[in-house]
């Protein structure tokens, strides 16, 4: 099964700097949720040939916004924006290939699709073809070209992706196994916040994989994850602890405890 990620659709519209009139008053219909009025402007511009307004009327017809759902009305505009070139058409075509939605499902057409927006820079594309190339059914396995593409969509800053190039490295799939690259890339979806790296960071840091054995961070980060919903966290903390003393379960809890203020503090403020 693919990943959730390929649901994502979005309104090309937030990601444009500046609007035409008539794409700003469609915006400011959809923003106080007059999504009837918001459907109706879009359609009359993407009628004028306006890509924008075309791929949002794709996006409202699959989320039945502003217009009853319409799967294959949705795939329809989609595949021909995906034709045209848009990458974010493109991605999503390869989501509706995978899902079934609008149109036979073909894991080989998703492929092609999802190949063509990564080329192109995408990192949703780029994870997902990662993904396909690793495990999905129909595409011929090819541990490398996951691992390559996972590392593309984790150099731009997926906290998924780096999650899945980092058990590469420790476990040596598809790239030379290196303990080092896989500590370096679980820190950094830690620090993003995702808790299933968070939590690995807590097994490396004490089994001394890729890093200085320091059960006071192992502590420190399976307490974070378990805080951060991973479940096999708080057992793993519990344990350690049996192994520390109680000025070191202290430190370790006050540790976390910082790191999570400050990440909440980052959060909020868009750092």
């Amino acid at each position: 099964m693919i990943s959730k990620r390929i649901l994502l659709l979005l309104l090309v519209i937030y990601s444009l700097p500046t609007f035409s009139g008539e794409l700003s008053d469609a915006k400011e219909a959809y923003d106080r949720n007059d999504v009837v009025t918001a459907f109706v402007l879009y359609e009359k511009l993407a009628e004028q040939g306006n890509v924008v307004a075309q791929n949002n009327i794709a996006y409202m017809h699959y989320n039945g916004i502003g217009t009853p759902q319409d799967y294959q009305k949705s795939f329809s505009i989609y595949e021909v924006l995906a034709e045209e070139g848009l990458v974010a058409a493109q991605t999503t075509l390869a989501a509706m290939y995978v899902q079934g939605h609008g149109v036979s499902q073909d894991y080989a057409k998703a492929f092609s699709w999802y190949k063509k927006a990564a080329e192109q820079g995408d990192v949703e594309a780029q994870f997902n073809l990662g993904f396909m190339y690793k495990k999905e059914r129909g595409i011929p396995q090819d541990y490398q070209q996951a691992a390559y593409w996972y590392k593309k969509a984790a150099e731009q800053g997926d906290a998924d992706a780096q999650v899945n190039i980092a058990f590469m490295y420790l476990t040596g799939q598809g790239v030379t196994q290196n303990h080092g690259q896989a500590f370096y890339w679980y820190k950094t979806s830690a620090e993003q916040g995702n808790a299933k790296a968070q939590y690995n960071i807590g097994v490396m840091h004490f089994k001394g994989e890729g890093v200085v054995k320091d059960v006071i961070e192992s502590h420190k980060w399976f307490n974070i994850s378990s805080k951060n919903g991973f479940s096999r966290s708080a057992n793993q903390r519990d344990k350690i602890e049996k192994k520390m003393t109680v000025t070191e379960i202290e430190l370790a809890q006050n540790m976390a405890d910082e790191w999570i203020e400050d990440f909440s503090k980052n959060d909020l403020s868009g750092e």
